[in-house]
């Protein structure tokens, strides 16, 4: 009878996720008998150059959650108010052998619009302007709506939330 000492993982070797800004992933690692308990755990991260520890990280502070505490063989790790700088592979390894899952963060992209939509509208009528995430639970990072005349540009959104007069700026040529 052969017994294997320490944890196996489960699962495949690299896998991709593909998660919103603002929201949250959960990365699935765990010892493929869940009776077992590894040894030694970590999580590591290609975020942004070398290999870094995710654990002690200062970037993940307050936004990280693991499961081994409730279960020792589940070794998942989930991050929650994802940033675009979490982008990056990471690495669940125990004694024996490690896991990589490729994590993407997307951002707003705008539909893109292959002509300029022309509206008629009365004086004194509201007018809604189509401007939308081509993934409806994208949020974008910032929004700013300019009205743009010939060497004219004016800001509308955020900078003019009433009715107040628009602020031109003159916009070079």
């Amino acid at each position: 009878m052969f017994v294997s000492v320490g944890c196996s993982l489960s699962a495949d070797n690299l896998r991709e996720i593909t998660r919103h800004k603002g929201g949250s992933v959960l990365f699935p690692c765990s010892c493929s008998d869940l009776n077992t308990k590894p040894q030694k755990l970590t999580w590591k991260t290609f975020r942004t150059g070398p290999l870094t520890e995710v654990l002690n990280d200062e970037h993940y502070r307050d936004r990280l959650q693991l499961f081994n505490h409730i279960s020792p063989a589940n070794l998942s790790l989930f991050i929650s108010d994802l940033r675009e700088e979490d982008d990056g592979v990471y690495r669940c390894s125990t004694e024996k052998e490690h896991r990589d899952i490729r994590l993407y963060v997307k951002d707003c992209e705008l539909v893109k619009k292959t002509a300029v939509e022309d509206m008629t509208v009365f004086t004194g009528e509201s007018v809604v302007l189509p401007c939308v995430c081509t993934d409806l639970q994208d949020k974008p990072k910032s929004v700013q709506w300019e009205f743009i005349q010939i060497n004219h540009s004016q800001e509308i959104y955020p900078e003019q939330q009433s009715r107040r007069p628009l602020s031109t700026h003159i916009r070079p040529d």
